[in-house]
């Protein structure tokens, strides 16, 4: 093989948080990026810290597990950028991704011709009239966006960058985030 990718998993009390959805996008990958129908079982994963973030490396096979701690960040400033970055399987080498980062801000806001995709590190979502909604072919099928769809706090649909003018609110989401309301962010197109 010779793309990598990864997982992240919220740990709490000593628990992987949501691993079904990891599983899901592991077997997934698996399946559609390198053909292998065997399943890389998460829930056998002996987990070695009591709260943080676990990341699993894999391919044909578990590569790495690693630890770290969860550092708690702000996201207040945001730019748009174009750019027809394609990012469907969640790779370890992220360099594409982070080319696109710009100094400055917190991080990029991905569009692709008019239309609203991720952030380098996480899923969107936009408050317009009075209910959520996050991009409908986002870069990547994050494990949280797609628990939130299916509680039916998050809807899908086709979002453009003018949507970002007529936002009520403007929140990022991953597996480690969760779903994170940026308050007082300030985007620049």
């Amino acid at each position: 093989m010779n793309k990598i990718c990864f997982e992240t998993i919220k740990v709490e009390d000593k628990s992987l948080l949501h691993v079904e959805y990891h599983q899901k996008r592991v077997d997934w990958t698996r399946r559609n990026l390198y053909g292998f129908k065997d399943r890389l079982d998460l829930n056998s994963l002996h987990v070695k810290i009591e709260n943080g973030a676990l990341r699993v490396d894999y391919d044909e096979v578990i590569r790495e597990v690693t630890y770290r701690a969860v550092p708690e960040r702000e996201f207040k400033k945001f730019r748009v950028v174009n750019s027809d970055i394609s990012y469907d399987f969640k790779y370890a080498n992220r360099d594409e991704l982070n080319t696109l980062k710009q100094e400055g801000f917190d991080d990029v806001i991905i569009a692709r011709n008019g239309f609203l995709k991720d952030t380098t590190i996480a899923n969107i979502a936009l408050k317009l009239e009075n209910q959520w909604f996050t991009p409908l072919e986002p870069l990547l099928l994050g494990t949280t966006r797609a628990r939130l769809i299916k509680s039916g706090f998050l809807k899908t649909r086709e979002l453009m960058v003018e949507d970002l003018k007529n936002m009520q609110n403007f929140a990022i989401m991953n597996s480690l985030l969760d779903f994170k309301i940026c308050e007082n962010v300030r985007i620049d197109f």
